[in-house]
Order: C-alpha cells, then structure tokens, then sequence
C-alpha cells in the first residue's frame, strides 16, 4: 500500500555513533502522553537498525531520540492526527518566530481548538493548542481564571519587545496585588509552563539538520511495514483519551493487539496493560503528569511490549 509522504529531507552527513542515551533525550514536541521522561530507557532497549517507523508518535520523543544517539539511521514519524505532523514539518523547516509569537488567552485557545478540528488552522494554532493545554492534552486551557491574569503579565515581563514594555508590565503584575495571594498561589505563579514549552519547541528545530526523516500521516492499520526494520507503537492507553483527531475516535484495542501480534515486523508497543499472549521486555516507573504537587504526584509502571517472544533486549554500553 502506498505512503502518503508530507515531507521528507535528506542530508549527506556520517552517521553518529551508536552509543547509550545515558540519562538524556532528545527534544519533543509536549503532548498528552509524550514519553520524553523515559525515551532514553525505551531506546535503550531497541534494536539498532537502518529504517525506523515511530507509527503513533505524537510528541516524537523516541523517532527523535532514536536518530540523534544514531540508533537509526533513517526515521520515518507518522501519525494519525495531521495537524501534529504539520507543527513537526513546520518546526523542523523553521517556518515558526518564536521571539514574537503571541500571548495566548483562554479564547485564543479555544478559537485554536476548533481550527484544528476543523482542518482551518496555522502552525500557530497547534502550538497554542498543545504548548497552552493542561497536560499538553489539547483540551483544557494551562491557567485557571483566577491565575490567568498574572501568568499573561508574567508572560509580558519576560517576553516584551522592548524594556519598557517589560517595565510596565512589572508593574502592571504588581498592581495585581500579589501580595494577597498565599505562598501556594505565589509558587504557581513562579511558573511559566508555557514558556518552558516554547523552549522545547526551540531546541527541536535543531534536529532538522541531523539526517534522515520522513513524516507521514496514516492510519497505523493501512501502513506498509514492510519497508522498516523496526516499528514502536505509542498507541492510546486503554481507559484514557483515544487519537485526538478532531473526531472523538475510540482506539479498538483488541483489534490493536491482534494486529501487533501479527506483524512480521519486529515491532515494540508501550502500554500499561496489553493481552496476555503478548510478550513483555522491559519496564519504567515515571510521575504522572497529571498533579500540580511535585510532591504527590502518582508513580505509573509504562511497560515495553514485543511481537517477538524471542527478543532479547541488549543495553547499549
């Protein structure tokens, strides 16, 4: 079955060394679910190979990780959702001005959502929607109504054109009366999530350099894996949100495993659960995102799945 290729570069450059990621990653787009907290673990346990497909691979921590530690040599990124492909295209080809992209409010996020979902939208719009979202979910907006104010001031102090806009800004935010808000609200206020998030974005157009990607945008069930040496799978997680396609699709997981178990691919699955005829390789503990307490936040168990019950993972020295 043919591709439907969106984009794709090719650069003469001799290929990095296999090595371990020893604790880093590389950059990614922030998503619901983006596994740059454990990539470097994930990698680590893969084969090295020529062609790698990451088929969901949303916020593409593990594409991107692969071929930077030179795990693949080529990279193929596809995912379902398009609007996510065009805001990897769009970065890499450096079609963003992150210097003077625009405050985005609770209604310029929501004007950003139905875009997107209405296949109307600019690069712009599926920043906001990720990188202002809580849990980089795409669907609620980052700041509550009652912090917004002060993280919009916050936002013009650091990013202001010229210095005196940042000076008014500084003292506009103190005129909010910040003195009035308890240690808690203050210490929320100190971050600015989406200016880190805007930083990551920054160092992914880096990667446009390294050598050999392909993005596409296809169902994972229509694909030709029959080019690709090694496949990963990030699917959506049984009893959370299925593919944001804009058409609140449901994700058939028995169909999923079935499938998976059938690939004469080698491919890799991360889960927190799959069936019980499916082999398990490796594991990882990581915090859930979803808690504003560093302190309290949960500890999950994301679990590494194989098609091939012979495999054997080999950590890179």
């Amino acid at each position: 079955m043919k591709q439907t290729t969106i984009f794709q570069t090719v650069t003469d450059y001799s290929r990095i060394k296999n090595t371990s990621t020893k604790g880093k990653s590389a950059p990614s787009i922030p998503y619901m679910g983006n596994k740059q907290a454990i990539a470097n673990q994930i990698v680590n346990c893969l084969p090295k190979c020529e062609k790698f497909l990451d088929a969901c691979c949303g916020g593409g921590s593990i594409g991107y990780t692969m071929l930077v530690f030179g795990i693949a040599n080529h990279v193929t990124m596809n995912d379902l959702y398009k609007p996510l492909i065009d805001l990897h295209v769009g970065i890499l080809n450096k079609k963003i001005d992150f210097e003077n992209l625009e405050w985005c409010s609770r209604d310029r996020f929501k004007l950003a959502i139905n875009r997107c979902d209405n296949g109307n939208y600019t690069i712009e719009d599926v920043i906001f929607k990720y990188c202002y979202s809580f849990g980089n979910n795409g669907i609620n907006y980052l700041f509550s109504k009652e912090l917004e104010p002060f993280k919009k001031q916050l936002h013009d102090i650091v990013c202001g054109k010229a210095i005196s806009e940042r000076r008014a800004s500084l003292a506009n935010f103190i005129r909010l009366k910040i003195n009035s808000l308890d240690v808690q609200r203050l210490q929320q206020l100190e971050q600015l999530e989406q200016l880190g998030r805007l930083e990551r974005l920054e160092q992914l157009e880096q990667l446009g350099r390294l050598g050999r990607l392909e993005f596409t945008n296809n169902d994972i069930f229509e694909i030709d894996y029959s080019q690709y040496d090694c496949v990963y799978f990030d699917i959506p997680y049984e009893n959370t949100h299925g593919y944001n396609d804009g058409k609140k699709t449901t994700f058939n997981h028995d169909k999923f495993w079935d499938f998976f178990s059938k690939l004469p691919e080698l491919a890799f699955a991360s889960s927190y659960v799959a069936r019980d005829y499916i082999t398990e390789v490796a594991s990882f503990e990581k915090k859930s995102l979803f808690n504003n307490n560093q302190e309290k936040k949960k500890i999950v168990t994301e679990k590494l799945f194989c098609n091939n019950t012979n495999y054997q993972v080999n950590i890179y020295e």
